[in-house]
């Protein structure tokens, strides 16, 4: 959101990068419904100009939604993470 893309204009751009994600995969990672590869992790941080790091909640964040996670649930999204 902070680079203003839509699903299908990021997916265009990793496909471009060599990541074979269509709109429907964007989609499913950004609702948390689709786990990431590291590979796919570096791919898509590279084309969105950021490091891993930055796609990740902040620990403190993470943390606190990690007992949800382990149980696989999904929590829902907070503070636009």
């Amino acid at each position: 959101m902070a680079q203003d893309l839509s699903q299908d204009h990021l997916a265009t751009k990793l496909q471009l990068a060599g990541l074979p994600l269509d709109r429907a995969a964007v989609g499913k990672i950004e609702a948390g419904i689709r786990s990431v590869f590291d590979f796919e992790l570096a791919v898509i941080a590279e084309t969105l100009g950021v490091t891993s790091d930055e796609l990740f909640p902040p620990k403190r964040q993470l943390t606190e939604l990690l007992p949800a996670l382990l149980e696989g649930h999904i929590p829902k999204k907070r503070n636009g993470i």
